[in-house]
């Protein structure tokens, strides 16, 4: 697994939250850098340096933070769902199951040949 899934609750909200920091810090410092700024052209290397990675950061620091929520008892269903799951998968379809004799009276009946058929 990743080193994030060792990562307890308090651990993982205070990761997103210094993310989520980092992020709205840089988004506070491109919107100060764009209004300076009068041509749209000069205006680019902010936005492209400062306000979207800050919003990559804000988001990415949410989830971050929001992933962590998990009780343990629904964490435990899910590790037993995805266990059996995988279970199926891996035996996969019995190939040394024997058949089914057929009932009996199923079986095609042939016609009997009749008389004129000489």
């Amino acid at each position: 697994m990743s080193r994030l899934d060792d990562l307890d609750r308090r651990s993982r909200a205070a990761l997103g939250a210094a993310l989520g920091f980092v992020g709205v810090l840089l988004l506070v410092v491109g919107w100060y850098l764009i209004s300076g700024e009068a041509i749209a052209g000069k205006q680019l290397p902010y936005l492209a340096s400062a306000s979207i990675p800050g919003a990559v950061l804000v988001v990415c620091g949410f989830v971050l933070a929001v992933s962590g929520t998990t009780d343990p008892d629904t964490a435990r269903r899910i590790a037993e769902l995805h266990a059996l799951l995988t279970e199926a998968v891996d035996e996969g379809p019995a190939a040394t199951e024997p058949t089914a004799p057929d009932p009996v009276g199923t079986d095609p009946v042939e016609p009997e040949p009749t008389g004129s058929e000489e």
